[in-house]
């Protein structure tokens, strides 16, 4: 009995043992060399080549854009090579060192490249090598089919600018709309001939608040609620201690400021205030070869305000007499200067003269009714940056 037990202990030792001992080693079949995307062979020599662009942003908003691209073959040792442009035009050759081919639409495009010598080939093929895509100048004028054109409630061309960089020269693919256009501003481009499918339209955009702004004081005339004074705006770096310094509010309440619309549908809005950082946007195009895009800037909000009249130098006792009142008598001293009202150009010691209280409709002998204009300004001001705009086709995995 015990000689069995101890059989049965051996074998089941044994069987651990014999399962922990790793499995012998065996080398690998030799991999069969094929030819993939992105994948080149190796050898005596190595098909190698490159090219003067890759990444083309073309303006044509219209027809099909054509690019010339060259290419040379940067492989040594070799008696022959082959070129492959899928989907450019070529000429009647594609076996010389350089190659300069034409791309004439959007997309991406493939590049390959065969070399052989008495020995030895060799391949490299690059998929989407090429990419020709639409990138806008963000220029705005009139009657142009190259340029956005305005629309809206009002078409004022200083309703877009462009930075200028540190020498002057303004930055291509960056246009703002200040905060001084307070109406409805929108520009209108038309696109055809586009691939109908896959579309992406991409731009970059910031809602800039201004925590600042000033108003030019010569502008300020306004004397009615019915008609207030359309101000003039000065740059913080402009303003003098005469222009009226306007803090804006801390905070700006949410509301529709900026949006694009894709054959006058609203695609896509903005509301949040972003003055720190551009914000990327990208947008799937609906399937459509000719489509317009429409850029909108909603109107800005309005305050009101009242703002009292410089005080006037020349407010003060002489002998010239002044406008009988209801009020008061000639005999009076309305302001206790010392002064009777007959011959006081400033009754009420306020420092308007009368003369300017009753055209300003307030009252000469109130001290505390002084003459004010009537002014509006943007309640909350921001700039509406837009950089970048561009159509692409979409990659497909």
């Amino acid at each position: 009995m015990e000689l069995k037990r101890l059989s049965v202990l051996l074998i089941f030792s044994l069987a651990i043992w014999i399962g922990c001992v790793p499995p012998m080693y065996e080398p690998p079949e030799a991999q069969q060399n094929t030819l993939n995307p992105n994948w080149e062979n190796t050898g005596n020599i190595s098909a190698s080549f490159i090219s003067t662009s890759r990444t083309i942003g073309v303006s044509a908003n219209t027809g099909s854009p054509t690019f010339n691209v060259s290419f040379i073959a940067s492989a040594s040792n070799i008696d022959s090579l082959e070129w492959s442009f899928p989907g450019a035009i070529t000429n009647d050759s594609i076996s010389e060192v350089t190659e300069t081919v034409e791309y004439n639409a959007f997309g991406r495009f493939d590049v390959g490249l065969k070399v052989y010598n008495t020995e030895d080939s060799d391949s490299r093929y690059y998929e989407n090598f090429i990419e020709m895509y639409y990138k806008d100048d963000l220029n705005v004028g009139e009657n142009d089919a190259a340029v956005w054109s305005r629309t809206g409630t009002d078409t004022v061309l200083a309703d877009f600018t462009q930075p200028l960089d540190a020498e002057g020269n303004p930055y291509n693919n960056w246009i703002v709309v200040p905060y001084s256009s307070s109406h409805k501003v929108a520009a209108r481009k038309a696109f055809e001939n586009f691939p109908r499918n896959n579309l992406i339209l991409e731009f970059d955009y910031k809602l800039e608040r201004l925590p600042v702004i000033y108003i030019d004081d010569i502008s300020i005339t306004g004397t009615s609620l019915s008609s207030p004074t359309v101000v003039n705006y000065v740059a913080v770096a402009d303003a003098t201690e005469d222009d009226l310094r306007i803090d804006s509010p801390s905070v700006y309440p949410g509301a529709k400021r900026f949006s694009i619309e894709y054959d006058s549908i609203p695609i896509w809005i903005a509301s949040r205030i972003n003055d720190e950082f551009f914000e990327h946007v990208k947008l799937e195009l609906p399937s459509q070869s000719d489509f317009t895009i429409r850029m909108v800037k909603e109107p800005q909000a309005m305050l009101t305000r009242l703002v009292p009249f410089d005080l006037d130098p020349t407010a003060s006792n002489t002998s010239t007499p002044v406008a009988n009142t209801s009020t008061a008598t000639p005999s009076e001293d309305t302001d206790r200067d010392g002064v009777t009202n007959l011959v006081d150009n400033d009754d009420d010691g306020d420092g308007y003269l009368d003369t300017t209280e009753t055209a300003a409709n307030s009252d000469p002998l109130d001290r505390n009714s002084i003459p004010k204009y009537v002014i509006q300004h943007v309640r909350y001001p921001y700039n509406l940056n837009i950089r970048n705009l561009t159509i692409k086709i979409k990659e497909v995995n």
